[in-house]
């Protein structure tokens, strides 16, 4: 028989959209202290949580978009855990496009406290802008492995990098403990 496990619901969803994300340098898409919030772990690990977001976004003009997910509550204090490899070009003036974010997270290893234990997330952003044709623009990241401290509440934080002048308006993100 396999392991018997429990999803958890971490945060209150918004019950409202959030403010709207307007710069063209990597800006958090939300508070993670109060939307994406991790306790500190105790457990001996692996640890497994699940980020979903959606909303919606317009583009002024074609640019590049960047993701990157941040073991921490800022992009400036937070932890990469891996940009997207390849921006994803936007396909020029565009309004209110949905877009949608899954993510997971696993800390692999809970080391003593300090920057000592191991934690790895893999996910995509997808838009319901065309690329190539009928497709949706879909961009992958993380992967890469980061050392960081668990032992002290911290968060999981989205940058996005717009190059072009445009919005981002996160309209729900729940953060899910998987086991």
């Amino acid at each position: 028989m396999g392991r018997q496990t429990f999803a958890e619901l971490i945060n209150i969803p918004p019950i409202a959209n959030l403010s709207a994300v307007t710069a063209t340098t990597e800006t958090e898409l939300w508070s993670a202290a109060q939307y994406s919030p991790l306790d500190p772990i105790r457990d001996q690990g692996p640890v497994c949580f699940r980020l979903t977001a959606t909303g919606i976004m317009s583009f002024a003009s074609t640019g590049t978009l960047i993701i990157t997910p941040r073991y921490g509550l800022t992009v400036g204090s937070g932890t990469s855990m891996g940009a997207s490899v390849v921006a994803l070009t936007t396909p020029g003036a565009i309004t209110a496009h949905p877009w949608f974010l899954d993510m997971l997270l696993t800390v692999r290893s809970v080391g003593a406290p300090g920057a000592n234990s191991v934690v790895v997330c893999g996910g995509k952003f997808v838009t319901g802008i065309p690329s190539a044709g009928s497709l949706p623009a879909t961009q992958v990241f993380g992967g890469t492995p980061a050392t960081v401290d668990v032992s002290v509440a911290s968060g999981i934080c989205i940058g996005w990098t717009l190059s072009v002048a445009g919005t981002i308006t996160p309209q729900q993100v729940v953060l899910q403990r998987l086991n």
